[in-house]
């Protein structure tokens, strides 16, 4: 009887410490109750009231031609990441990430606006915030308007010289409750397919979502039980993001809900960080895949569906 008694409470231990087990491996966790939204884009309001802030221009070459931004630093997201298969799309050692920015006058504790060509562009300035954000430099963020809005601000920056009161500003005092890891593996999707621990957003074109390859992808198709939602969706007539309630609206339609993480995936984790800044700052828990169909159609035995 006490043998048996025994093996009971032996059973329940292992019963328990499976189940706690289980929790811990999977995946990233779901929104703390009290965790502050974050802030991950600006428009022109708010970027007129921000203290001393220094500027990232990701636009095209045309774009930066057409149209120059000076006192602006010029840099590409290809800049930070692995150009190498299957890791293209992936950011560079963190290291190495720091001692490139360093050079370009870039410090952790500096306010940083990032400049891309919104609706026109590929959501470059979203994967830039992305990165800088995932190595340590919370508070940047990208504008939301064109460079002419951009340099309205400026302008009116300098007539009605700015406070720089940076107490003022809760977007900023909001960055410190940032979880800066939000890239996703691979290996943690594959894990997690089957028990559908995540919310898939395949942030693609249709028809890159119905199986074309127009952008190097070794295999067409989707991650399984992925959702297509066109990062272009999220852009408005004026071509400015969405409101929260249009976004939310939207993501309702296709079953998205707040109450599982989201993995955003793409080509190479641009368009899909892009994506995953705006619903982290609208109160999902969003994760990027920076590897995106570049890594995953590189290997044969990670499924595919069209």
């Amino acid at each position: 009887m006490k043998i048996q008694k025994t093996y009971g409470i032996y059973l329940f231990a292992i019963s328990l410490f499976w189940a706690l087990w289980l929790q811990l491996t999977a995946g990233p966790s779901n929104p703390h109750p009290k965790a502050k939204v974050e802030t991950w884009f600006l428009r022109a309001n708010e970027t007129l009231t921000l203290p001393e802030f220094k500027t990232i221009d990701t636009r095209s070459f045309p774009s930066r031609v057409k149209e120059k931004l000076p006192n602006s630093i010029v840099l590409n997201w290809e800049d930070l990441s692995q150009k190498e298969t299957p890791n293209r799309g992936k950011l560079l050692e963190t290291k190495t990430l720091h001692k490139k920015l360093s050079s370009l006058g870039l410090e952790s504790s500096d306010i940083i606006i990032v400049l891309g060509d919104g609706k026109n562009g590929w959501g470059e300035e979203g994967r830039i915030v992305w990165s800088l954000r995932e190595v340590g430099y919370p508070k940047t963020f990208w504008f939301d308007g064109d460079v002419s809005n951009f340099k309205e601000v400026i302008n009116q920056r300098k007539d009605k010289m700015v406070s720089q009161d940076k107490t003022n500003h809760s977007y900023l005092l909001a960055q410190k409750e940032i979880q800066f890891h939000t890239d996703i593996t691979k290996d943690q999707i594959s894990k997690q397919l089957s028990q559908g621990s995540y919310q898939i957003l395949d942030t693609r074109e249709p028809r890159e979502f119905s199986g074309s390859t127009p952008y190097g992808e070794f295999r067409g198709g989707h991650i399984p039980g992925a959702k297509s939602f066109f990062y272009q969706n999220l852009f408005d007539d004026h071509a400015k993001i969405k409101t929260k309630e249009e976004v939310e609206n939207s993501l309702t339609q296709l079953g998205i809900t707040k109450s599982k993480p989201i993995i955003a995936y793409c080509t190479g984790g641009v368009r899909s960080a892009f994506v995953v800044g705006i619903l982290r700052s609208y109160g999902y828990n969003a994760y990027n895949y920076s590897g995106s169909m570049w890594e995953w159609s590189s290997y044969k035995d990670l499924p595919l569906e069209k």
